[in-house]
Formats: C-alpha cells, sequence, structure tokens
C-alpha cells in the first residue's frame, strides 16, 4: 500500500484548502516542493504497481482509498486524476514564480524580432482575406495624401518606388515635408534601393526587400487619426488605445527614428552610457523636461503635458522633493542618465521620446499609454517601465510609484536593464527594417484584392540615394542633405 508519507506530502502539494498548498506557497516553500514533486509521483506510481498486485488477489476493485485530513475525508481518486491534480499543482507553482525577463519570449534571440509580428496580423486582419480593392486604395490615397497636408500615399512596383500623391511643398505639407522625406529615406532602405549604412547585423540592399511584392498605400503622419467610419487602409505611428477599430489605421515603426537620430544618439552607445552612468552613481530624482504640446484625443483636457507640469511644480514638501520635472528648461541627455528615474508623457499623439529614454540606463517612468503602436503591448509595466496616472483625474500616484522605487533598488536596476534590452533588440535600425519588410509583404500577399503591375498615373519616382536622379525625380539624397 501507499505510505502514509507519500499521501501526506503528496496530498499537501495539491490540497487547495488553506491549511495546505496555500500556507506553503504563502510561505515561500513552493520550489522544494516543485523539486520533490518527481520523486513522489514515482513512489505512488511504485505504490499503486504494488498495490493492484494485490488487488487482483483480494478482488478489491479498480481503485484505492486516499486519506485526507481526517477520517471523515476519504475519497476514491484514480492514479490518471492524481496526475492531472500534480501536472497542475506544478503549472500552478510555476506560474507564481518571477523570472528574470531575460528568459522572457521577447528575449529568446537578439535577431529573432518575430513577437512583434503578432501585431501585423492583428492590424491585417480587418482587410483580410484580400478584402482591399484598388478603389479602397485610391479613396485612401485621396482622402489622405489629397485632401489632408499630413500624409501621402506610395507605391512599390518594377523595382522603383514612387510617391502617388501631390510632389510635397512647404505651402501644403508646412512642417511635414521634412517628415515625408524622412519616410522616403527610410523606405528607400527598406526596399532596398538605398545600401543601409554599415551596422553590424543589419540587411542590406536587395536582401530581404527583393521579396517584398508590388503594393501601395497611404501613410498618415498626423500624432492623432480621428475616426474614420470609412475605416481606409492607412499607416500610423499610433492609434487610441481605447478604440482601435474606429480607424483603419495599420501601426509601424514611424519617422520619429530617424528623426530624433536616435539609433545615433542611443541604441549605438550603450555600451558607453553604461561604464559612464553606473547605477550606483545615479540619483534618486526624476526627471523630466517637455515641450508645452496640447494633447490630441478623448483625454486631451485632463492628460495634457501642462497638467502634470503645472502639478509637479508645486510639489514643495520635502517628501515630494525627487520630482525635477519642467517646462522647455531642455537638458542632454546625458544630463537625464544621471538620475535613476526619468519621466515620459506623450504629446499631442504618442511621443518617440518613449523609444529613446526606454533605450538609457535609467527606469522609464511613464503616464499610462493612451495610444497603442506597434509594439506596446508586449511591454510590460514593473518588468521594462513604470506606469503611473491610471486615472485622468489623479497624477498624483506617481508618489506611491516612486516611493515603492526608492525602496526597491535592486528591483528597479533590473526593471531599468530589462527595458534597455527591449529597445536594443526592438528599435533598432535592423530590427525596423525586419518589420516593415515583413509588415509591406503580408499586406501585399494578405490584404490587396489586386495586383500593382504597372507605374501609377502621375506618380512621381523617389530617387533614392546613390541612384542617378532625373529632373522630375524627388531627390531624397538632395533634400537630406540640406535639412537632415
Amino acid at each position: 500500500m501507499i505510505s502514509d508519507f507519500t499521501l501526506l506530502c503528496f496530498w499537501n502539494l495539491i490540497s487547495c484548502t488553506p491549511t495546505n498548498s496555500e500556507l506553503m506557497l504563502r510561505a515561500g516553500r513552493r520550489l522544494p516542493f516543485l523539486l520533490l514533486l518527481p520523486f513522489l509521483l514515482l513512489s505512488i506510481l511504485i505504490s499503486f504497481v504494488s498495490s493492484s498486485s494485490s488487488a487482483e488477489r483480494n478482488d478489491s476493485g479498480d481503485g484505492e482509498e486516499v486519506r485526507g485530513d481526517s477520517d471523515n475525508d476519504k475519497r476514491r481518486v484514480s492514479l490518471e486524476t492524481r496526475l492531472e491534480f500534480a501536472e497542475e499543482a506544478e503549472r500552478e507553482i510555476e506560474s507564481e514564480i518571477i523570472v528574470d525577463d531575460e528568459n522572457d519570449e521577447s528575449n529568446d534571440s537578439n535577431d529573432d524580432i518575430s513577437l512583434l509580428y503578432r501585431q501585423i496580423t492583428e492590424d491585417l486582419k480587418p482587410f483580410s482575406p484580400n478584402k482591399v480593392t484598388r478603389e479602397m486604395s485610391k479613396r485612401a490615397s485621396i482622402k489622405y495624401g489629397t485632401e489632408n497636408h499630413r500624409a501621402f500615399a506610395f507605391a512599390w512596383v518594377n523595382d522603383e518606388l514612387y510617391l502617388t500623391t501631390r510632389r510635397p511643398s512647404q505651402e501644403f505639407n508646412g512642417h511635414h515635408i521634412k517628415l515625408f522625406y524622412e519616410y522616403f529615406y527610410d523606405f528607400c532602405e527598406v526596399f532596398g534601393k538605398t545600401k543601409v549604412e554599415e551596422q553590424e547585423g543589419i540587411e542590406d540592399g536587395t536582401n530581404g526587400a527583393s521579396k517584398i511584392p508590388p503594393m501601395e498605400m497611404a501613410l498618415s503622419s498626423f500624432d492623432y487619426n480621428p475616426p474614420d467610419e470609412e475605416r481606409l487602409p492607412v499607416l500610423c505611428f499610433c492609434r487610441d488605445k481605447e478604440f482601435p477599430e474606429e480607424t483603419g489605421c495599420i501601426l509601424h515603426p514611424g519617422f520619429g527614428f530617424r528623426h530624433n537620430r536616435i539609433d545615433a544618439n542611443v541604441y549605438a552607445k550603450r555600451e558607453e552610457f553604461d561604464r559612464e552612468f553606473p547605477w550606483s552613481e545615479k540619483d534618486d530624482k526624476l526627471v523630466g523636461r517637455f515641450h508645452m504640446y496640447p494633447r490630441l484625443g478623448r483625454h486631451a483636457e485632463v492628460r495634457a503635458r501642462r497638467n502634470f507640469v503645472d502639478w509637479a511644480e508645486n510639489r514643495t514638501s520635502l517628501e515630494d522633493g525627487f520630482l525635477d520635472v519642467k517646462m522647455f528648461n531642455k537638458i542632454s541627455l546625458r544630463e537625464h542618465m544621471k538620475h535613476k528615474y526619468i519621466l515620459h508623457l506623450d504629446g499631442q499623439g504618442h511621443s518617440f521620446q518613449f523609444e529613446e529614454k526606454l533605450g538609457l540606463n535609467s527606469v522609464l517612468v511613464s503616464e499610462k499609454k493612451l495610444f497603442q503602436t506597434y509594439f506596446s503591448q508586449f511591454l510590460k509595466p514593473k518588468t521594462h517601465y513604470l506606469e503611473f496616472w491610471e486615472d485622468d483625474s489623479k497624477p498624483e500616484d506617481i508618489l506611491e510609484v516612486l516611493h515603492h522605487a526608492r525602496t526597491h533598488d535592486e528591483e528597479m536596476q533590473r526593471v531599468a536593464k530589462n527595458g534597455q534590452r527591449f529597445a536594443q533588440k526592438y528599435f533598432t535600425k535592423r530590427a525596423r527594417l525586419q518589420y516593415y519588410r515583413e509588415l509591406f509583404r503580408r499586406y501585399a500577399k494578405e490584404a490587396m484584392a489586386y495586383e500593382v503591375d504597372e507605374k501609377p498615373e502621375n506618380a512621381i519616382r523617389i530617387c533614392c540615394p546613390g541612384q542617378p536622379c532625373e529632373q522630375d525625380d524627388i531627390d531624397v539624397k538632395d533634400y537630406a542633405e540640406k535639412n537632415f
């Protein structure tokens, strides 16, 4: 028969009563039991084989009696049921063990960014299979690229990149003309028309780009895209997180990486920053500097940057003296990294300062995100960054967040490192090129219901750096040298 000791150990492991496994879990003694589990199961199996032989001789049936915590608690449980209970208990214990983010799914390989491709699948669902007609693409081009000064449309066909809407101008597009050319520059690299600057691990030229089928799309450079009843497909770098279905936005990396020179200023300097600003030498201040952009969208009035900065500047007590938050008074990235905590507030929509600050070796403390980006669902608060302002009316919850942070220093050091690792893996140029190429390949194959087989009417050729340009082309290199 099964020994009393074996049954007692096994029952303590799987029981749901407060006097058994819950108390052991709360006491932090889960791991030893997890290690003992295989031996307990083996003991049960051996005992079961022995008891089965005895049962055959004594005609005692196919089950056996298992003693609970009292003589009144008796039940008949099969071996299969016990094994199911044991496996469930093992899964429950493992699920409550906190692991370092190095073993997380997002850190499997430095080169594998396929985790982010789930966002592509989600974004293409409304347009799959092959629901984007030529008429829809034309309507999106007009709506976003002709009627709106903050958008354009492009086509990739016959190994050439074309602008299919009006030629950009300062008069019509305002400061967005610079954003357009930044996108042109990026897309020249995405489609393999420009050799990517030498950087370890980056695909260059036609490697990868040659697999992108002919396709066309519209792109919005606006910080916030209002609801669109037609839900036409358009590339956006962010959208309303609460109501993502209100537009046809397809998320993508956006212009901010080139615009803010994040690759050169942050990602390429990781080792230098780690040496120059070790965690042990940083102070406990939360630092933040911002331009006074108004907020767009449903939370515009209560979530404007000015609201939080005004609140923070009025905190005068000694307890809150760790807040160093101001408007305008700009400081360098190196000045930011002297502090363990760096504040992030979005602007009109999502601010690319998030991707910049996450790549530093301090803890990013961000307001609860109202805008969804192509990576945001894969970031974990308290693992990669800290989050506050859960309630629109109560920005002061940041004080609780900071109090916890300052009393859990080792935990915060891990959060800073996890955030930096995430940025280094998913935000670099190599990763962004991979994302764009996967997105454009799948859009052409899964969403478009037609083929682009010739140069669109009135399209303007985008002449990429390193190519010979003709008079009517859009000369990306010439504009970049004068304005970037």
